[in-house]
Parts: structure tokens; C-alpha cells; sequence
């Protein structure tokens, strides 16, 4: 007879499912596996670029890291039709792919999102963050640059990433016609730039591309600036438009916004 004893018995780690489970099924249920299949097809490509950036999405949104990171991430987790063998360079492959379909990839996405969503764009909200960045590496016209990090409230080399959204936080590229002129609806800019000084591009996109009859500005003072008042109030003008404004103003700026 053989008796075990508890030094005996192994155990091994179980892989999480749940969570990959569910958005799994969400991704295919919204038809982004057969959108990006599409908008990512190659004979050339060896990969299988949409279960990799599904991957990475995934990783994202269940426990955020690095490239590296995710590859650590998918050794603790079940991940429905993932590819064996998954390397950093498969990774980095797929981001090239996506980057280099970038405006196919929002077409097709739009193709599957617009039906689903309200196309009142009565409200549209644009804001940027700081992405910071590991290492030391420079390349030429980098965008990586010391600045104000909003994460970390001190200096960080970053980049700063805009973005303008509807009131139900779904990128407003989704909502321009499937065939319509791929317009970038995010902006990346170097991580030691202004904040006011991207909101004035990003707002002429917005009014050429969109019906938007009504603007109302939100910001705070690292927004938008007593400065470009003038240049945005004008600028909504051409399109028979008014602008109005609810901001943040230093106390000592109250007799400058009177004037303006």
C-alpha cells in the first residue's frame, strides 16, 4: 500500500479565463476579427497579425504593460485561437502591420461600429494625456521629450496623445462615412509641447469634418489659453458657428477674459 503524503502531491498554476473569455467573445461578437483581418490581409506576412493585436488589446485593457509584459501576461492566461510561440518580435511585427493600415484598419472598424451607435454629435470631447516612455534611445525627429507627465505630477520623457471622442467615449472617426477620406481624429505630438497649442488644428478637423451647428469649449487653463480665444472664436465664425467657452481662469486674468 502507498501513502502520500502532502510533500508528495504537486500543484501547478491554473491559467485565467474569464476575463479573456468575455472580451473574446465581444471582439467577435463587434466583428473586429473579421475586420482586421481584412484591413491586415497579406500574402507576404507570416503572422497572424489580428490574434496578436487582439492580444496586445486584451492585455491593455486586463492588466496594461509592456510588450514584454504582455508575453509574461499571456503565460498566465488562456487566450482563445492565439498562435503558439508568440515572440517580442511578432509583437513589434504586428504594430508595424497596424501602423502601416492604420487609416484601412478605422475604416473597417467604422463599417462595424457606426451601426451601432448614435450619430448626434451634439457633444464631442477632446483631450490629451502623456505616455511616458523606458530607455534612452533617440531616433531622428523623436517625439519623445521631457515634460509635465499627468501621471506622475513630475518630469517624464513622454509623448503627448489627443484624442477626440463622443459622449459615449468611442472615437468620432467611427462615425464619418465607411468611404469618407480617412480622417485622423488623434494627433501625437513631442512630449514637451503645449497643450493649447494643439487645440486649434484639432478643432478645425472637427468643424470641417462633422455637423456640428453648436460648439461649446470645456477646458481647463492647461487647454486652453486666454491667447487663442480670438483665433478659435474666429475660426468657428467662418462656419456661421458660435463658440462659447466654459474654462478655468487664473484670478489674476479675470480683467483679460472681460476683454476678450
Amino acid at each position: 500500500r502507498l501513502e502520500n503524503t502532502a510533500s508528495d502531491i504537486a500543484y501547478e498554476t491554473s491559467l485565467a479565463y474569464g476575463d479573456v473569455f468575455a472580451l473574446h467573445e465581444l471582439w467577435k461578437d463587434l466583428g473586429f476579427d473579421r475586420a482586421l483581418s481584412r484591413a491586415l490581409r497579406s500574402g507576404r506576412r507570416e503572422i497572424d497579425a489580428e490574434a496578436l493585436i487582439r492580444a496586445m488589446v486584451f492585455n491593455r485593457l486586463c492588466a496594461p504593460d509592456s510588450k514584454l509584459g504582455c508575453l509574461r501576461w499571456l503565460e498566465t492566461v488562456a487566450m482563445p485561437a492565439m498562435p503558439q510561440g508568440v515572440t517580442h518580435q511578432h509583437l513589434l511585427r504586428a504594430m508595424d502591420a497596424l501602423m502601416d493600415h492604420a487609416e484601412g484598419v478605422e475604416i473597417e472598424l467604422a463599417r462595424q461600429i457606426r451601426p451601432l451607435v448614435d450619430h448626434d454629435l451634439a457633444i464631442v470631447f477632446y483631450d490629451l494625456t502623456t505616455v511616458r516612455i523606458h530607455g534612452e534611445g533617440e531616433v531622428d525627429d523623436d517625439l519623445r521629450a521631457f515634460g509635465m507627465n499627468k501621471e506622475t505630477g513630475g518630469i517624464a520623457r513622454q509623448f503627448v496623445l489627443g484624442v477626440v471622442q463622443t459622449a459615449e467615449g468611442l472615437p468620432s472617426t467611427l462615425l464619418l462615412e465607411p468611404m469618407a477620406q480617412p480622417c485622423r481624429l488623434h494627433t501625437v505630438h513631442p512630449g514637451n509641447m503645449a497643450e493649447t497649442k494643439t487645440l486649434q488644428a484639432m478643432l478645425a478637423t472637427v468643424l470641417q469634418r462633422f455637423p456640428v451647428q453648436r460648439v461649446l469649449l470645456v477646458a481647463d487653463r492647461g487647454l486652453l489659453s486666454l491667447d487663442n480665444i480670438g483665433e478659435l472664436t474666429a475660426m468657428a465664425d467662418q462656419g456661421g458657428r458660435k463658440l462659447e467657452f466654459i474654462l478655468a481662469v487664473p484670478a489674476r486674468r479675470y480683467g483679460e477674459l472681460v476683454e476678450t
